[in-house]
Order: C-alpha cells, then sequence, then structure tokens
C-alpha cells in the first residue's frame, strides 16, 4: 500500500493547481471586460468635456449673433426719432430704444459668460485629454498583462494535464478510484494525519481506524467528511524512497 502513496499525493497536487489554473484562466475575460469598462468610462468622460465646450462654443455664437441683431434693430429705432411728429409716438420710441439697449447689455453679458464658459469648458477637456492618454496608456498595459497571463495560463493546464496523465497510472488503482470519487465533491480528498484526527474536517479518528492508517495496509476514510486518510510519517517514508 505503500507504492502510490507519494504519487496519490503528487496527483493531488497537480489537481489542486490545474483547478486553480483553470478558475484563473476562466476569470480573465471578466478581467478583461472590466479594464474595457474603465477606458469606455473615461472616453466617455472626454466626451462630455467636448460636449461642454461645443454647447459653450454655441452659446458664445448665439449670443454675438443676438448682440448684432439687436445693435442692428437700435440702429433702426434711432434712426426713427427723426422721422416721428408725435409726442406719444416718440415716447413709445424711446421706450422700444431703451428695451433695445437693455437687449444689448444683457447678450453682452452673454458674451462674457460664454467666454468664461469657453474657458473653463477647455480647460476641462484638456485635463479630460490627459487624464484619457493617461488612462488609456495604462489600460493598455494592464491589458498586455492579462494577454500574458493567458498565454501562461495556457501553458501551466497544458502542462498540468499531460503530467496528470502521466501520473495517473502510477497511482495504485483502489486508491485512484477513492481519490477521485472524493475529490468530485470535496478538496482536499487526500489529508495527512499524526494524531487521531482528521486533517480535513477536524472531526476524531476512531482508534481502530487510526491504526489501520498507521499500518498503511489499506484505504481508509474520515467517517464524517469521507476524506483519504494517510499517515504522514508513512506518505514521508514512501517519498524517501
Amino acid at each position: 500500500m505503500l507504492e502510490g502513496l507519494a504519487q496519490l499525493l503528487e496527483l493531488q497536487r497537480l489537481d489542486d493547481e490545474l483547478a486553480a489554473f483553470e478558475k484563473e484562466h476562466a476569470g480573465l475575460p471578466a478581467r478583461r471586460e472590466t479594464v474595457e469598462q474603465r477606458r469606455s468610462e473615461a472616453e466617455a468622460e472626454l466626451g462630455r468635456a467636448a460636449e461642454a465646450l461645443t454647447a459653450a462654443e454655441l452659446g458664445m455664437r448665439q449670443a454675438e449673433t443676438a448682440l448684432q441683431d439687436n445693435e442692428a434693430e437700435l440702429v433702426r429705432l434711432e434712426n426713427q426719432q427723426f422721422q416721428v411728429k408725435s409726442n406719444d409716438v416718440y415716447s413709445a420710441l424711446l421706450r422700444e430704444i431703451e428695451a433695445a439697449k437693455n437687449t444689448i447689455s444683457e447678450a453682452e453679458t452673454g458674451i462674457l459668460e460664454s467666454m468664461d464658459a469657453i474657458e473653463a469648458a477647455a480647460a476641462a477637456r484638456s485635463t479630460a485629454e490627459g487624464v484619457s492618454k493617461e488612462a488609456s496608456a495604462a489600460l493598455d498595459t494592464e491589458i498586455a498583462s492579462i494577454d500574458d497571463r493567458e498565454k501562461e495560463l495556457r501553458e501551466k493546464i497544458e502542462q498540468h494535464g499531460a503530467g496528470r496523465l502521466e501520473l495517473v497510472p502510477k497511482v495504485a488503482p483502489e486508491l485512484l478510484k477513492h481519490y477521485e470519487r472524493i475529490s468530485k465533491r470535496r478538496s482536499p480528498a487526500v489529508v495527512l494525519v499524526s494524531i487521531e484526527l482528521c486533517g480535513g474536517c477536524r472531526v476524531g479518528i476512531p482508534a481502530q481506524d487510526f491504526i489501520e492508517i498507521q499500518r498503511g495496509e489499506r484505504v481508509v476514510t474520515c467517517g464524517n467528511c469521507k476524506r483519504i486518510l494517510l499517515h504522514q510519517a508513512k506518505v514521508e517514508t514512501a517519498e524517501a524512497l
């Protein structure tokens, strides 16, 4: 029975590492998606900054157009002063002229506000461009790292798979049968013990079972968790052979 103990533990090591590699490999698409989401967020922020600048520039053009239109209207109204003959009409014309002047003043204020908005929006877009560029470079590096890790994991999975195929025939059939049945339900399937206590679930081992474990002549499993129990000293002896 000692024959195959070291191989069984090596098989478990391979299986544990293989499962970890496969789990990490399966998680890589989600990691890529997260990175690309961060890239999209940075690009969206840059887009919002560009839109804000465009809106500010549009506001400036509208304010300038309004100013030109109202200045032209003021000239037209002022030219009418010399044509009216009625005091009432003249008074109404003066009110229109005053309103036009107020509108021009508002347009001029709008231009100043638009200039400030353009300056702030341009600064925000410049900052967003810098952040986006920096983030893009960092994310490119992260994606490249994920790609490298994916390649590395594929190689490890292939190597461990080949190692497992080579090792399985070296494990005693009875041990292998027990191991494969238990490993489908829990990990590790094999635990080393040196006292009358299961190293997996920490439940006590009956005295007779512990004697059998020490002898190493048959497969002994934990009465609670069903893991294969191997005596540590026996395994160390087997590995030293």
